[in-house]
């Protein structure tokens, strides 16, 4: 593990201030208030020390940017709004995916992105 730099610490601050994973821009704008000298560059190589640190993870939607989280181990999917884009964690699972698998198929894993509008955005 590298040690940990003012920017690197507000990059991760950052992320864990939050309800779902974050964009680049989202981490850089999050970031700037605790580390104003910040750039888009020191986000993104310090993003790649903490992946491989095994501290945050990588999101990635269909048609979406990718986005970065926590590492958690609670199994969660997300609920994408259409208007402002964010991601959003959603804890838990829907029962009864083993129920629609068809006869014959083995299901190994699953994702689930619900979207629609946020509460924020859908006031």
């Amino acid at each position: 593990m590298q040690r940990m730099t003012r920017q690197r610490a507000a990059i991760l601050k950052s992320i864990k201030a939050t309800n779902g994973p974050l964009s680049i821009d989202e981490i850089l704008t999050s970031a700037e208030i605790i580390s104003p000298e910040i750039n888009r560059s020191t986000v993104y190589r310090n993003l790649k020390v903490l992946i491989k640190d095994g501290q945050i993870g990588i999101v990635e939607l269909p048609g979406a940017n990718v986005r970065y989280e926590i590492i958690k181990t609670a199994h969660h999917h997300y609920f994408l709004c259409d208007i402002c884009n964010r991601l959003f964690t959603i804890p838990g699972c829907p029962k009864g995916l083993v129920d629609i698998v068809p006869s014959g198929f083995k299901l190994l894993g699953h994702s689930i992105t619900l979207n629609g509008y946020c509460k924020d955005c859908s006031s």
